[in-house]
């Protein structure tokens, strides 16, 4: 049986992601965030140059940093042109609020 999910928000904006040794890169972001049995997880897509998508994407770990400048570590799981999806690796509950 798969896991309740529970659509807390859903957050767009503007920031940059980056990952150690890449250049960092503007996107556009939009973050769904669930809560998932006991923990808040956070998933979406970043829209920005795939040039500089590609190397973070490369690489295991990244972080957002969103418009209000709060951070949130991810992993770009996938990248089609200019259009990245991602899913976080820490804890998402700050972004809550």
């Amino acid at each position: 049986m798969p896991e309740p999910k529970e659509v807390l928000k859903t957050l767009t904006g503007l920031g940059v992601v980056a990952a150690e040794g890449c250049q960092p890169v503007r996107v556009r972001y939009r973050i769904v965030l669930e809560r998932r049995a006991d923990m808040i997880v956070a998933h979406g897509v970043l829209r920005g140059s795939h040039a500089g998508l590609r190397p973070i994407w490369l690489e295991p770990d990244s972080q957002l940093r969103l418009k209000n400048g709060r951070r949130l570590d991810i992993a770009l799981t996938d990248l089609v042109g200019d259009e990245a999806e991602f899913e976080s690796t820490g804890d998402a509950a700050a972004l809550q609020g």
